[in-house]
């Protein structure tokens, strides 16, 4: 067992949504503290204030930002805070927008979330200014990421405990038939954020349990564990030079961000090709 190592000064109540820059460092937010955070290459710590609740932040291929709102999407300028509406996705009273990613072909997935047993979240697929629901009935819709060949979504469930692997066309943005690759049982924890490495393995955080899950991409096993020294990890990044580290954001009572060199070489996010240059 691999033991991660506080790395971040600032502290969160929910920190989510790492992002390695390679310019930069490692963006992260704190989703009800309405707050970008960066830990620069140097390792210094900067954080810029946001106007309102953003749950997910992705690269694009300008200097902005893709943030998810709780309604939608907004381009993001990562110095000032400044949020400018993009496209619209949820309208629903008691339904958010909630975790995020881009696939290979530059379009953004962003999932919702509901805070009761009614199912009403949804998959969304953004495709320059257009949005549409791909997939419904969902619980907690929480980590995204793609297989290296690009030809398998992974999807999170949150409130029924699922990491799913979809079929996936990168060309068209189609799903395909799904398979559950693993379900985590309550008593052990929920199935949150994720990360896909360079050789296909799943890095999974398990709320509640204090660690990060490598999963094989085939049969789902644990092949590795992350301890992250705080029970509620919540997504997971690999940057570095190397992009060999996997950076953990926490919520409290842990709140900091954690990191760890692991057996495994990362990717770079893939941008959203969406909003200009």
């Amino acid at each position: 067992m691999i033991t991660a190592e506080r790395v971040s000064v600032a502290r969160a109540e929910l920190g989510e949504s790492p992002l390695w820059d390679t310019g930069v460092g490692l963006r992260w937010l704190d989703v009800p503290g309405r707050a970008l955070h960066t830990i620069g290459l140097d390792g210094g710590e900067s954080v810029v204030a946001l106007p309102e609740t953003v749950s997910a932040v992705e690269p694009t291929t300008g200097a902005t930002l893709l943030a998810v709102t709780a309604t939608g999407f907004a381009l993001l300028d990562p110095d000032t805070g400044a949020l400018t509406p993009f496209a619209a996705a949820v309208s629903q009273d008691g339904v958010a927008m909630n975790d995020a990613a881009v696939d290979p072909s530059g379009r953004c997935w962003a999932g919702s979330a509901v805070r009761d047993d009614s199912f009403r979240g949804a998959l969304y697929r953004l495709d320059e200014h257009s949005v549409t629901m791909c997939e419904g009935g969902l619980g907690m819709s929480n980590g995204i990421d793609w297989s290296p060949s690009g030809t398998v979504m992974y999807h999170v469930d949150s409130a029924v405990g699922e990491l799913r692997a979809h079929a996936y066309d990168p060309a068209t943005g189609d799903l395909g038939g799904r398979r559950v690759l693993r379900t985590v049982p309550a008593t052990v924890g929920l199935p949150d954020g994720l990360t896909v490495a360079r050789d296909g393995g799943v890095w999974l955080a398990v709320w509640g349990a204090g660690q990060v899950w490598r999963l094989d991409p085939d049969t789902g096993e644990t092949t590795e564990i992350v301890a992250v020294p705080t029970p509620h990890p919540t997504s997971c990044a690999f940057g570095g030079p190397d992009l060999g580290t996997l950076h953990v954001t926490t919520a409290r009572p842990g709140g900091h961000v954690y990191a760890a060199d692991v057996p495994a070489v990362g990717r770079l996010p893939h941008r959203f090709a969406g909003a200009g240059r």
